[in-house]
C-alpha cells in the first residue's frame, strides 16, 4: 500500500522573489558516483546516467542488480543507492536564503543510505510503501522488501518514523534497527535481537555497512557492531553539533585532569614531608644544643680556673666555694 501524497508548501514569499520550486524536469542534483548501469526515467522518456549529468525532479532513478550510485542534491543532501535499488525525486523546493521548504524522497525498492544536507530538518519527508521518514540531521539506511516491508537502521542522530495510519515510533539509538510494515512500527533493536532477522540478509540489506559510500567515508559503525551488537546501549550522542573529536578532547581533558590532580597530591605530600623533615631538624638542633650547653657547662665546672678550690687533692672531699 502506498502512502498518500504529501504536499508540503512554503509560506514565505520575498518581494517579487519566489522560493525555489523546482519543476518536473528541472535540474535539482547530480549524480556523483555511477558504476554500471544506471538510468533516470521522467514519464516516456529514459537516459543512462554518467558521473556528474544532472538528476531531474520527478526522474525515476534506477540502478541495475550489479551497479551503484551515489547522488548529491543541492542542498548536499547525500544519497547512496544500492543494487536493484528504485528511488523517486518527487519534490524539491529549497532555497538557501529562506527558512522552510521541501523536499521528498521515494524509495520504491531496494537500499539507501540517507546523510541529511543543510536544508532546514522538517523539510525533509522520506517516504517508503510502508512508512513515513522525518529526520533530525541524520544518517541511516533503508532497506525496501519487494513486499514494501521497510528496515531502518539509524547510524547517526533521530528519525521519526509513521505508518499511513498514523502509528509512529521515535528512532533515536544509533547502531540499532526498527521494522515497519504496512499497520506497525516496531520499536529500536539490535540485530541479534530480531527473531526474523534470517529472512533479511543484512550484507545484501546494508551493503553501505560493509562498504561505506564515497558521500560518507568515515564510518562510524563495522558490520560487527551492527550484526554482534558490540556498541553501547547508550552509545556516545552524534548530531551536528557533536563531533567525533569532542570525544577525543574530552578524553585528552579527562586525562589532563587526571595528571593535574596527581601533580596537586604529590606536591602537597612532598610540603608536608618537608615540613616533617624541618620539625624533626628543628627538634635535632634544640637537642644537640642542649647536648653542647650540657658539655660546656660540665668542661668549664670541671677544669675551669674559677673560685678557689679547697680539699685534699683529687680524692679529697673539698669542693667549690
Amino acid at each position: 500500500m502506498r502512502l498518500s501524497r504529501l504536499v508540503l508548501v512554503l509560506p514565505i514569499l520575498l518581494g517579487a522573489g519566489a522560493p525555489a520550486w523546482a519543476a518536473p524536469g528541472d535540474a535539482i542534483g547530480s549524480a556523483v558516483t555511477v558504476v554500471n548501469l544506471v538510468t533516470a526515467k521522467l514519464e516516456q522518456d529514459q537516459r543512462e546516467l554518467a558521473t556528474g549529468d544532472d538528476v531531474r525532479q520527478q526522474e525515476l532513478i534506477e540502478v541495475s542488480t550489479d551497479g551503484r550510485s551515489e547522488l548529491m542534491l543541492r542542498d548536499k543532501t547525500k544519497l547512496a543507492l544500492g543494487p536493484g535499488s528504485r528511488l523517486l525525486l518527487d519534490q524539491f523546493v529549497y532555497d538557501p536564503d529562506i527558512s522552510g521548504g521541501a523536499i521528498v524522497l521515494d524509495l520504491v525498492r531496494g537500499t539507501f543510505r540517507f546523510i541529511t544536507g543543510i536544508a532546514a530538518k522538517p523539510a525533509y519527508v522520506i517516504r517508503t510503501p510502508t512508512a513515513s521518514i522525518t529526520v533530525r540531521g541524520t544518517i541511516f539506511d533503508v532497506y525496501v522488501e519487494v513486499d514494501g516491508i521497510t528496515w531502518l537502521l539509524l547510524i547517526e542522530g533521530a528519525i521519526e518514523v509513521c505508518t499511513e495510519d498514523g502509528k509512529c515510533q521515535l528512532h533515536d539509538e544509533p547502531g540499532k534497527l526498527i521494522r515497519v510494515t504496512s499497520g506497525e512500527v516496531g520499536k529500536p533493536v539490535k540485530w541479534a535481537s530480531l527473531s526474523d532477522k534470517d529472512d533479511v540478509p543484512f550484507d545484501s540489506a546494508f551493503p553501505f555497512v560493509i562498504d561505506s559510500p564515497g558521500v560518507d567515508p568515515d564510518p562510524i559503525f563495522t558490520r560487527d557492531d551492527i550484526v554482534l551488537g558490540t556498541f553501547p546501549d547508550k552509545p556516545r550522542p552524534h548530531d551536528d553539533e557533536a563531533k567525533p573529536d569532542d570525544d577525543d578532547n574530552g578524553g585528552k581533558k579527562a586525562d589532563e585532569g587526571k595528571r593535574e590532580k596527581k601533580a596537586k597530591s604529590h606536591k602537597k605530600r612532598s610540603k608536608r614531608a618537608k615540613r616533617k623533615r624541618h620539625r624533626k631538624s628543628d627538634q635535632a638542633g634544640k637537642i644537640l644544643k642542649g647536648i653542647n650547653i650540657g658539655i660546656g657547662i660540665g668542661i668549664g665546672g670541671g677544669f675551669g680556673g674559677g673560685k678557689k678550690h679547697h680539699g685534699g687533692g683529687r680524692h679529697g672531699g673539698g669542693g667549690y666555694k
